[in-house]
């Protein structure tokens, strides 16, 4: 964010540069002389001073070359506001990222509790005989992997929290405690058309492209103006303190122009350069729009994955904790071996990590469809507003 508003005060101070080609140009001087004309004269001093004033009247290319800086610095301003955007973007994905990896590491910490109640349950089943050995040593194995994966779980979480953290401007290891507030995350309204054209019509990476392309215009009557002559104004005058001179004070006004014949054909080489940077400029553009078009149908569809995708996880694991519920109940009943209620203990956990971690998976893909259409909001500070004034 601060590099984006540094581009944007130095495309604003480029901007004020090319307005001082319509401002006069004044220059002055002054001087003072000590001579002797002869060694047994008197030392002779006097003193002298000059004043000229410039101004442009028919310098067209001035115009041009101000209209793509303020251009410029226009989608200066723009792609600033489309960084906080993709910070915003970011910011959010990484607190959502934490909040999957704290239900993540909860979860984990529940399966872990009743794998190790089971294991030692089974362990002393098998002690006794009551089931073979191969069931209290698989029994342990599934305690063993829940404690291995909530390690691993935890670990993960450190790096989360580092990456919001280092996203924030701040420290990893600082302190951090998130609410676990996401307030309402609504799909935008509307089929995948209708996406696409309201992307079309406000996305700042369009803008940007607009404005390039409006300034390489700009540049390519610039080169042109290389073939027209220039007309200025300008006023002289000198003063001198000599009495030896005619006139104490002198006035000079006049117009003076200039016009480049022949120079080797460079102009001529720079204005079809600058007409083939336009082209190039244009072509970026036509790439910038279907860039976007595409993003946004990408985006849109991994929305709609995202929210099929958390209803079936859903349904996934109302199915396998009822498997488990029945063969747990038939395995303390001797009706079904105990290997089939531990493998079905296996899989409901599994169905539960998955389940959460798809908990947030429908805001992300939203929030990235947001950016994908530039609708992102950012949040406005008092200080960044007297900074854009």
């Amino acid at each position: 964010v601060r590099k984006a508003d540094l581009d944007r005060e130095l495309y604003r101070i480029g901007k004020n540069v090319a307005f001082t080609a319509f401002l006069p140009n004044v220059a002055a001087s002054a001087g003072y002389n000590s001579y002797a004309k002869e060694p047994q004269m008197s030392e002779k001093k006097f003193g002298t001073a000059d004043l000229d004033v410039s101004m442009p009247i028919f310098m067209p290319s001035s115009w041009f070359l101000y209209a793509a800086a303020r251009h410029g610095y226009a989608a200066a301003g723009v792609a600033a506001h489309y960084v906080r955007q993709g910070i915003v973007l970011q910011t959010s994905v990484d607190y959502y990222n934490v909040l999957v990896q704290q239900d993540t590491v909860a979860a984990l910490e529940t399966q872990l509790e009743a794998a190790r109640q089971t294991a030692d349950r089974v362990s002393g089943l098998a002690a006794e005989g009551l089931v073979a050995k191969w069931e209290g040593d698989q029994a342990r194995f599934a305690a063993e992997l829940r404690e291995t994966e909530l390690n691993k779980a935890r670990r993960q979480l450190a790096v989360l929290r580092g990456e919001l953290l280092q996203g924030l401007g701040l420290s990893p290891a600082a302190p951090l405690e998130l609410s676990g507030e996401t307030g309402e995350t609504p799909m935008p309204a509307g089929s995948v058309e209708d996406l696409v054209l309201k992307a079309l019509e406000i996305h700042p990476e369009l803008a940007i492209a607009d404005r390039q392309v409006v300034a390489q215009d700009h540049q390519v009557r610039q080169a042109f103006c290389n073939f027209l002559p220039t007309i200025s104004l300008f006023s002289s005058g000198s003063w001198t303190g000599n009495d030896l001179a005619t006139h104490a004070e002198n006035w000079v006004t006049g117009f003076s122009g200039a016009w480049t014949l022949f120079d080797g054909l460079a102009n001529v080489a720079r204005y079809k350069a600058a007409k083939v940077e336009r082209q190039q400029t244009q072509l970026e553009r036509e790439n910038t729009f279907l860039s976007v078009m595409v993003g946004v149908v990408a985006a849109e569809a991994a929305a709609r994955d995202a929210a099929e995708g958390a209803r079936v996880r859903r349904l996934a694991y109302d199915v396998a904790a009822a498997k488990w519920a029945d063969y747990d109940a038939k395995a303390r009943e001797g009706l079904i071996p105990l290997s089939d209620a531990l493998d079905a203990r296996g899989a409901m956990d599994l169905a539960q990590v998955a389940l959460v971690q798809s908990r947030y998976q429908e805001k992300i893909a939203i929030a990235n469809l947001e950016l994908a259409m530039g609708l992102t909001l950012v949040p406005e500070r008092k200080t960044e507003t007297k900074e854009v004034k």
